[in-house]
């Protein structure tokens, strides 16, 4: 699962505490892409595979499910990572389908990309694509994933895409996407937007991953773990339920590690362009086969967002899971999310 954008190391960083709401999570540095070896024709379930693109930039990538099922891309929240698409696991072999789930630039072992766009994510996306020889695919998106899913309804050919979905996504800024959220997301949400520049110092990102280094690996789970249970007191209760799992927990603490094994800049980055303004339009989407999953009680991507998205892209399908929130949606509705989503195959 995602987790929300922002979240507390005052009491790490020594730093003014609603500054410090601003800043994202950290954790330890990783193995070379060198270590990750690529075979597209048969790549092995979950584990971290490495495709080197022409610009020479690295992405990883993991799959799940049968080699010949219905190809769907997972895009990860913010901040998470490809192990999160493991959560569908047990859905897929009985629906004969394969999920493929990248690393966004920055996260995990997929160097970073100074600069890029959301739309540019789509272009990662067919390249994956092309290299395992799918031509034709599905796209789904979680939280932060949200957005990039859009960009690739947008930006990716329409013969190329048979399906476009997002679960408990980010909506633009334009929106109002806090709307429904607690006043500490809210401030995150307005943080990210107005005090991004700070992100901008390298001391800064220095900062914090030096002081996470500094860390042994349980203590960084630990922090971790601390702060999804901070989370859980401002949830609805379905929510809550879910974080008293503590195999859920450490999932959730699992794909935070692996987001920052490169550092911090990739994420921060990240949650700057998503609560920014994107760089392309709703308006302008014209892949008509898109689909919004989220639950009404939804504090941290609340369904406002959803409501007023359907309203824009054409064609859009709005599904509403009664009392599910951010955390629950896919352990709850993971295998009906799936079913209708596919379901014109």
């Amino acid at each position: 699962m995602a987790s929300g954008i922002a979240r507390k190391l005052s009491a790490f960083l020594d730093i003014p505490h609603l500054i410090s709401k601003t800043l994202i999570r950290v954790s330890p540095g990783g193995a070379p892409n060198s270590l990750f070896p690529s075979s597209p024709s048969h790549p092995t379930e979950g584990i971290l595979e490495s495709l080197a693109l022409p610009t020479g930039r690295n992405l990883t990538y993991r799959t799940y499910g049968p080699a010949n099922g219905t190809p769907i891309f997972y895009l990860h929240g913010s901040p998470s990572s490809s192990l999160e698409a493991g959560a569908l696991v047990p859905h897929l072999s009985s629906r004969n389908i394969r999920i493929i789930a990248l690393n966004r630039p920055g996260f995990g072992q997929s160097s970073q990309q100074p600069k890029r766009t959301i739309t540019d994510h789509a272009r990662d996306v067919l390249a994956i694509a092309d290299y395992l020889g799918i031509q034709r695919f599905r796209v789904i998106g979680l939280s932060g994933g949200g957005p990039y899913s859009l960009a690739c309804a947008y930006a990716v050919p329409a013969e190329r895409l048979a399906g476009v979905g997002v679960i408990a996504g980010v909506a633009p800024w334009k929106l109002n996407p806090t709307k429904g959220i607690d006043w500490y997301g809210r401030m995150r949400f307005y943080l990210n937007r107005y005090f991004s520049w700070a992100y901008n110092f390298a001391y800064l990102r220095r900062l914090v991953d030096d002081k996470f280094k500094s860390l042994s690996l349980e203590e960084r789970r630990e922090f971790w773990r601390n702060d999804v249970y901070s989370t859980a007191i401002s949830v609805g209760e379905k929510d809550k339920l879910a974080l008293q799992d503590k195999e859920v927990v450490e999932e959730i603490v699992d794909c935070t590690m692996e987001a920052f094994e490169s550092g911090c800049e990739g994420p921060m980055q990240d949650s700057v362009m998503l609560i920014g303004d994107w760089d392309f339009q709703l308006e302008d989407i014209e892949f008509e086969n898109v689909k919004l999953y989220f639950g009404t009680e939804d504090r941290s991507t609340p369904v406002h967002g959803a409501r007023e998205m359907q309203k824009i892209i054409k064609g859009a399908k709005l599904v509403e899971y009664d009392g599910d929130g951010h955390w629950s949606i896919l352990d709850n509705r993971g295998a009906e999310i799936l079913d209708d989503f596919v379901k014109d195959d």
